[in-house]
């Protein structure tokens, strides 16, 4: 699976102006949710392209399971293996400097000048962009779409009132999260059918997850 960075992905000078949605995550690991959301928001929304983001270090989540990037970014890869409309981009594993979503929105708007950026997130985050660094940038800079489920809290609304564009896309209740899945493999237990057959066979040949959190 190609790797999508500031030095390998140029689309520039491309005539067909395209519609690039950014989606990050730990992705400690990537499971059927992801994925699922991907393929309703790709639908949705008309999306030529998902660039999924893995983090190095997250400023607002601790990434439990000593788990390596490259590890995060190989399940990542073998996860959307043939999913034409997907990649993986390393471009915040390889950033030095502290990995802040302004940061990384601004480098892939250099590398996608020619194309419209979507920022995809969960409700939960949405609700919390005012701890983001440089939040009323990304605000006021780029069209988000917030990936919302049953049961969800509705989002604020003095954060609303000064976005640019907030799209919704409502989705069904998928009870699969990460956590759960290192939850289970920390204690021997099947993870098969939570996320691709790749992943689980990864996870396992790798030993991952193995001490119980």
């Amino acid at each position: 699976m190609a790797r999508s960075d500031n030095s390998s992905e140029q689309d520039k000078g491309s005539e067909h102006k395209k519609r690039i949605g950014i989606f990050g995550g730990t992705f400690n690991p990537i499971h059927h949710g992801h994925l699922i959301n991907i393929a309703l928001v790709k639908e949705n929304f008309n999306l030529d392209l998902i660039l999924l983001v893995p983090v190095k270090d997250p400023v607002h989540k601790l990434l439990n399971g000593n788990i390596s990037p490259d590890d995060r970014i190989k399940m990542s890869e073998l996860a959307v293996s043939g999913i034409e409309y997907c990649k993986i981009s390393d471009i915040e594993i390889k950033r030095e400097s502290p990995s802040y979503t302004i940061t990384t929105l601004e480098e892939l708007e250099k590398i996608y000048c020619n194309d419209d950026l979507f920022l995809i997130i969960g409700s939960d985050s949405f609700n919390e962009l005012d701890t983001w660094q440089e939040y009323k940038k990304i605000l006021s800079g780029y069209t988000i779409i917030v990936l919302q489920r049953p049961g969800d809290i509705e989002l604020r609304d003095d954060i609303l009132k000064i976005a640019k564009r907030v799209e919704f896309q409502k989705g069904h209740m998928i009870e699969i999260s990460s956590s759960m899945i290192r939850d289970r493999a920390s204690k021997g237990l099947p993870i098969k059918f939570f996320t691709a057959d790749e992943v689980v066979n990864y996870i396992r040949d790798k030993g991952l997850y193995k001490v119980d959190y």
